[in-house]
């Protein structure tokens, strides 16, 4: 314990993209990567690039080994067990997956239960879904309250990437128990900022590239007596067991029938090294640096004039107004500036009606620093630079 990270002052010099005079803080949409990372994916096309499918070989057994030891290290951080990890090409694929797996489990006169701060596709797939099954949406402010005999599941968001909306997982749990109802959790934005543990969830989804590790990669987790009752949808490459010549097959008997086709193999021996970065890092102490971080942002964002701060104290994710100028030429401004933050919805559009405006948004993590919001809040300072930009 004694050897894990503590002190992120110098964290930053572990990320190359960072060395460039580029401030990042844009983690919510995609968390930068670690030298030791961008290492283990050229390592895979220079020496180990193969197939799996090529097991009976030295360099085969090296690659299928990585992928299971991969599932193995993913399922320690879930709490979960390795054949209940899925690999998939990121969160977004993982939900529309799991959605249309329950198909079977929803009926008619179901409910749905969405947070109206969900992500998009933590909502359509839902939506889609209902069509097919005429079970009905309730778009939710209070997702515990809401649960009922009707409840079949329950579209969670552990944190969102925008209004940071809490709820006491344990309560949830429960009361979704009491009804057998199903929670689906999208950890794309909790997963490398808390614990997401498997045994409060029957789903769980987040894509490698918001835990330090390569774009093109995601996780389903799905619990093991859920798998009993559903069917992969998934047919191809490395899911088939036999084929019958009166054209009756069967599938392997494992989590890899959720798999077919090759799988992105560089990205998992990427993903590999992102998941030791971060068993590396002291958790409470990560905590401690961003919270932190947030309060000294949010406090220097309140103090210049014409900004409207919606977000709180210790949010890793920030968000904000300038009065009388649209958030997306304040975001453009900034980025011509090698300054990267986000504006708009951030893929949560029934946000329209809960905030009427598209908002600013600055998102943080360990290899950010004070200076980099004192630059941010300087530029921000001078409001008739950015009108003559605009």
């Amino acid at each position: 314990m004694s050897n894990k990270i503590k002190d992120f002052i110098n964290i930053k010099n572990q990320f190359p993209m960072l060395q460039n005079d580029l401030i990042y803080l844009d983690s919510s949409a995609l968390v930068q990567k670690p030298e030791s990372v961008i290492k283990a994916i050229n390592d895979f096309y220079t020496k180990f690039s193969i197939s799996n499918r090529t097991s009976d070989s030295k360099i085969g057994i090296l690659v299928n080994n990585k992928i299971e030891d991969t599932r193995q290290k993913v399922a320690n951080l879930l709490n979960a067990t390795k054949d209940e990890i899925i690999f998939n090409s990121g969160t977004t694929e993982g939900l529309n997956y799991i959605a249309q797996l329950l198909v079977s489990l929803i009926k008619k006169d179901n409910e749905i239960l969405i947070s109206k701060y969900n992500h998009s596709s933590h909502i359509i797939p839902w939506i889609e879904i209902s069509k097919i099954t005429e079970a009905k949406i309730i778009f939710s402010d209070n997702l515990i309250n809401d649960i009922n005999n009707k409840t079949k599941i329950i579209a969670f968001t552990q944190s969102n990437n925008n209004f940071q909306q809490k709820i006491n997982i344990q309560d949830l749990s429960n009361k979704a128990k009491k009804y057998q109802a199903l929670i689906i959790n999208d950890a794309a934005q909790a997963i490398s900022h808390e614990e997401v543990n498997a045994k409060y969830f029957d789903a769980i989804a987040f894509s490698s590239n918001k835990f330090f590790g390569p774009t093109g990669l995601g996780i389903l987790y799905i619990n093991k007596n859920l798998l009993t009752k559903i069917k992969s949808k998934k047919y191809g490459g490395g899911t088939v067991e036999k084929i019958e010549e009166n054209g009756q097959w069967t599938r392997k008997p494992s989590i890899i029938q959720h798999e077919a086709g090759t799988l992105n193999l560089s990205a998992i021996f990427g993903f590999y090294e992102a998941l030791v970065f971060y068993e590396n890092i002291d958790k409470e102490a990560m905590k401690k640096y961003l919270k932190d971080l947030s309060i000294y942002a949010h406090k220097k964002l309140r103090n210049i004039k014409d900004i409207i701060v919606l977000s709180k104290p210790e949010d890793f994710i920030i968000l904000f107004e300038v009065k009388n100028i649209s958030a997306q030429d304040i975001s453009s401004y900034l980025g011509h500036k090698n300054i990267y933050v986000r504006s708009g919805y951030f893929c949560a559009q029934y946000l329209q009606y809960v905030h009427n405006n598209p908002t600013i948004r600055v998102s943080l993590h360990i290899y950010n620093d004070k200076k980099d919001i004192d630059v941010l809040c300087d530029l921000l300072n001078h409001k008739e630079d950015f009108l003559d930009f605009i």
